[in-house]
């Protein structure tokens, strides 16, 4: 089995892989209590926290798989992007595991984990990749499309500001509504007499004719409104639910524009699948829209579980199993950011 371990922000995580893909085990240790009271990730909080539940999570996955360390054949790690001393943390572990054990250390992209972790299954082993696929990845920290080719992985696009994961959160705190702030606008923009069109946003354009996303403007545009019309969770109840539908239309009405934006500018054969993957993926509006705009596209959509969405570990082995490029346990090096 192949062990896979993830703490670049602000979930420990640890998992067993088969080499067919099937998760034995997928354990995450979230932080989200201990960062709610300040709106967002303290990273030296993150980083402390990983200290504290990574190798407890490891023995208990082992346990919970029936496994010994004499099954394990290589550690899978994030190494990028993320928090550098929460990225830190993690290594270190994988490091003295797979020098002590005497099996290869895999580094791993956390944008690829998230890239492939709509072919895991809730059950059984992993559907199989096709030989190219568009991955839209969103999360609290990445906005971006790549055109995947197999272990070939190429950015058409990405944010120029803001992630679509962190304008939920922005916007969620000035209202006061808790942290994270995406599930909390998906059920307020649900409840009430929601008007979608109460208050219009307009989807940013570059003149340069870009295909990269831009949050800023709507972030800031939803500050202002929230202000000027006095929106607030102690407020009017439905002046929130109309506010919360209309800018969550907003950030998806981007996604779409971009989406189109994309497929109309790829040269050759255009991928036959769109796989959505990060933390918004969770999002039960923004998973029904998809589907039906795959549908009516003839695009196949594959939606991760939603125990995939977030970060975790079971998606890390897997890319390390896609990359079977050991490293050397000792010189593995930790990066904030790619690209």
């Amino acid at each position: 089995m192949i062990l896979g371990i993830e703490t670049s922000c602000d979930e420990t995580s640890v998992a067993l892989l088969e080499r067919d893909g099937r998760v034995r085990v997928n354990l995450i240790a979230s932080q989200i209590e201990r960062h709610q009271p300040f709106g967002g990730v303290v990273p030296e909080i993150a980083s402390r926290e990983h200290l504290q539940h990574l190798f407890p999570l490891v023995e208990r996955a082992l346990g919970d798989a029936g496994a010994s360390w004499s099954d394990l054949e290589s550690v899978a790690v994030t190494t990028a992007p993320g928090l550098i001393g929460a990225l830190l943390v993690g290594v270190a572990g994988a490091q003295g595991l797979a020098y002590g054990l005497g099996i290869p250390l895999v580094p791993v992209n956390h944008l690829e984990g998230h890239i492939y972790s709509p072919y895991l299954q809730k059950e059984g082993p992993a559907a199989p990749l096709p030989d190219r696929f568009l991955s839209l990845v969103i999360s609290g920290g990445h906005s971006a499309i790549y055109d995947v080719r197999r272990s070939d992985v190429r950015q058409i696009n990405r944010t120029r500001d803001d992630a679509i994961g962190e304008t939920f959160d922005k916007v969620a705190k000035f209202v006061g509504l808790p942290y994270p702030g995406g599930p909390q606008i998906e059920k307020h923009a649900r409840a009430g007499a929601a008007d979608p069109k109460r208050f219009p946003f307009p989807v940013p354009q570059f003149k340069d004719e870009s295909l990269d996303f831009s949050y800023s403007g709507i972030k800031a545009g939803a500050i202002r409104l929230a202000r000027e019309h006095g929106i607030r969770v102690e407020g009017d109840p439905d002046a929130l639910a109309s506010f919360c539908a209309t800018f969550q239309d907003a950030l998806f009405a981007q996604l779409f524009d971009r989406l189109e934006a994309v497929r109309s500018r790829l040269e050759g054969k255009k991928p036959a699948e769109l796989a959505m993957a990060g933390g918004v993926a969770a999002n039960g509006v923004l998973r029904e829209r998809i589907a039906k705009w795959g549908e009516e596209r003839g695009l196949l959509v594959r939606l991760p579980e939603k125990r995939y969405c977030t970060d975790n570990a079971g998606m890390i082995a897997f890319a390390g199993l896609q990359k079977g490029q050991p490293g050397d346990p000792r010189r593995v090096a930790v990066r904030s950011r790619v690209g």
